[in-house]
């Protein structure tokens, strides 16, 4: 108590250095928390992706319905495809009447003889979006398969390339984070070096000098977080509508409790380390000398 009761005193008679470090902190937590948030959105984006029937084969118009029933077995039967959906030339006309009844000539000319039918496949995954679509351009009454290569991969590239900017930023707003504190704490430290003397000369232990620094530089922490996953919720609960239309069928709201107590756990716990051992460091120089 002692040391909490010495490192909120420390904060009080300086407080616009101890408002750099929280603000410096809670930025830093801000994008960490925004960036998991983000993480675990493009995860399910991805997985919608990954559940949507991807590659489409085009049968033949002349196609027996034994072909395609035996190319719909041997789909279903591969280890890497979730489902396989059949489209009858019917099924495919009443698609195409649907899409275009505002326009009465265009159904009038379409009839079910000329719509092929399909199957669509979708992968357990979108690594194996490659393997069904090999495997239904070697069928014999499959004459064209589309398959959307460009959209999943440029998903693939953009979301990996915005978690690699993410973790650079995180890296380098952490370290800064973590210097500011040291920094301002070295230099509070620094105003008590006779304070520290004296008591090194009395027989205090090395640990009870550093208590309360380290204490400041884990309520900086604690409260850096804090404020930064207020700073993330509220920022997602303004942008939630935006998000929701802008993403249409996939839905990833609303976020689990769950997930909000993990991410604020985790947090709290890492600012707390973050802090903590920017304090020790900070002090551990003076005190050896």
């Amino acid at each position: 108590m002692n040391a909490l009761t010495s490192a909120l005193t420390t904060i009080r008679r300086s407080p616009y250095q101890a408002l750099v470090s929280i603000l410096m902190v809670s930025v830093t937590f801000f994008v960490v928390y925004m960036f998991s948030f983000f993480v675990a959105g493009t995860q399910k984006v991805l997985t919608y992706f990954e559940t949507q029937p991807q590659v489409i084969a085009f049968f033949e118009l002349e196609t027996p319905e034994t072909s395609i029933t035996a190319l719909e077995k041997k789909m279903t039967e591969q280890w890497y495809v979730d489902s396989v959906k059949v489209v009858t030339q019917d099924e495919a006309l009443k698609i195409y009447q649907e899409d275009n009844k505002n326009d009465p000539l265009l159904l009038e000319l379409v009839t079910a003889d000329i719509l092929p039918a399909s199957i669509e496949v979708a992968a357990k995954d979108l690594d194996s979006l490659v393997l069904v679509k090999e495997e239904l351009e070697k069928a014999s009454d499959v004459e064209d398969v589309e398959y959307q290569e460009g959209i999943v991969e440029t998903l693939s590239s953009w979301t990996a390339s915005v978690r690699t900017i993410g973790i650079v930023a995180i890296f380098t707003l952490s370290t800064i984070s973590f210097l500011i504190i040291m920094v301002i704490i070295a230099i509070k430290a620094t105003h008590k070096r006779n304070t520290i003397k004296i008591m090194r000369f009395i027989g205090a232990t090395s640990w009870y000098i550093k208590a309360p620094f380290v204490v400041e530089g884990m309520l900086y922490g604690i409260m850096g977080s804090v404020l930064g996953f207020g700073a993330t919720v509220a920022t997602l609960m303004y942008s939630s509508p935006w998000i929701s239309e802008f993403l249409g069928d996939i839905q990833i709201f609303p976020i689990p409790t769950e997930l909000f107590a993990i991410q604020v756990g985790v947090g709290t716990l890492g600012g707390i380390v973050l802090g903590g051992f920017a304090g020790l460091l900070a002090v551990q120089r003076l005190i050896k000398q």
